[in-house]
C-alpha cells in the first residue's frame, strides 16, 4: 500500500519510521516546515515527499498527526483529494469530539480515528524513534467505517509491531484517557507545582522521578486535549480530590487504621490490575 504520513513530529516521524523498519509499504510524507521533511527524506523515514495535493490522492491509508483542533479542518479542506475508498486516520489523544462531528460527513473515503499509545516527554521529529510504538496499544474508533476498512487498519497496526489492538466508541476511549494518561498529568503537573520542588536534589529518588516524569510537558498540546475531553477528566479529578482528601482527613485525626485501610485497598487493585 501507499500510505501518507501528513505531520511528520514526534509521532508522526515515529509511524513512518516504524512503517519503514517493519514493513514494506511505500511511505509518503509532508509536514507544513518543508525542512523537517526534507530531514525525512534524506534519513530514509519516507520513501517520497511534496505537496499535499500531489501526495494525497495516492494514498490508500492517510495517518493525520496534527494538534486535535486541527484534523477535522484538515480533513474537511481536502475532502475532494482523498482517494475514493481510502482510509483517513489520526493520531490524536481524544476521538469523541473528532469522531462525531466528521461522522455527520459524507465522504467517499473511509474516516477512523486511531491513537497510538506512546509517546515521550520530549517533541518534534528529532526525538522520533522507529521503536516508540514496541509494545504499545493501538485504538481504533470507527463509526461509520466498514468493518473490513477497520480490520485493515489493525492489521497494518499489528504489522507496525503494535502488541495490542483495541476497536471500541470514541466515548469509551476518551473516558478510559482521562484516567490512564490525563489525569496523571495533571497529578504530575500539580505535584511539581510544589515550593519544595526546586529543592528536590539530595532527597528523591524512584518515587520523585515516577510521580514526576510526565510534568515535563506540551502545554500548548495538552491544554487543548485536557480542554475538548473535559467531561471525562473533571470526573477523574474529582474522583482523586475525593481520595486525597480521605487521606488528609485520616492523617489530620491521626486515624491509622483509615489509613491502613486505604493503602490496603489500594495495594490490592494495584495487585489485582497491574
Amino acid at each position: 500500500m501507499k500510505i501518507l504520513v501528513a505531520g511528520l513530529g514526534l509521532i508522526g516521524a515515529s509511524i513512518a519510521k516504524t512503517l519503514k523498519k517493519n514493513t514494506s509499504h511505500y511511505v509518503m510524507g509532508w509536514n507544513r516546515t518543508v525542512s523537517v521533511s526534507e530531514k525525512a527524506l534524506a534519513d530514509g523515514a519516507v520513501d517520497e515527499i511534496g505537496e499535499l495535493c500531489d501526495l494525497i490522492p495516492k494514498a490508500d491509508i492517510t495517518f493525520i498527526n496534527l494538534f486535535e483542533e486541527c484534523i477535522v479542518p484538515f480533513v474537511l479542506e481536502h475532502k475532494n483529494e482523498f482517494k475514493d475508498g481510502s482510509i483517513v486516520t489520526d493520531s490524536c489523544g481524544i476521538k469523541t469530539k473528532i469522531c462525531r462531528r466528521l461522522e455527520t460527513e459524507r465522504f467517499n473515503f473511509y474516516f477512523i480515528g486511531a491513537h497510538p499509545m506512546a509517546g515521550r516527554e520530549v517533541s518534534g521529529y528529532d526525538n522520533s524513534l522507529p521503536t516508540l510504538f514496541d509494545n504499545a496499544s493501538f485504538i481504533c474508533t470507527p463509526t461509520h467505517a466498514p468493518k473490513s476498512k477497520t480490520d485493515t487498519l489493525v492489521e497494518l497496526a499489528k504489522e507496525m509491531g503494535f502488541a495490542r489492538t483495541v476497536v471500541t466508541t470514541p466515548e469509551h476511549h476518551d473516558e478510559m484517557i482521562a484516567f490512564t494518561s490525563q489525569i496523571a498529568h495533571v497529578l504530575a503537573c500539580s505535584y511539581v507545582l510544589s515550593p519544595l520542588a526546586p529543592m528536590h536534589v539530595g532527597f528523591s529518588a524512584g518515587s520523585y522521578r515516577d510521580v514526576s516524569r510526565v510534568a515535563r510537558i506540551n502545554g500548548e498540546m495538552w491544554s487543548e486535549l485536557f480542554i475538548a475531553n473535559k467531561e471525562p477528566l473533571i470526573r477523574e479529578i474529582d474522583d482523586l480530590v475525593g481520595n486525597l482528601e480521605k487521606f488528609r482527613k485520616a492523617i489530620q485525626e491521626e486515624d491509622a487504621d483509615t489509613l491502613k485501610d486505604l493503602m490496603a485497598r489500594a495495594n490490592k487493585i494495584k495487585e489485582e490490575i497491574g
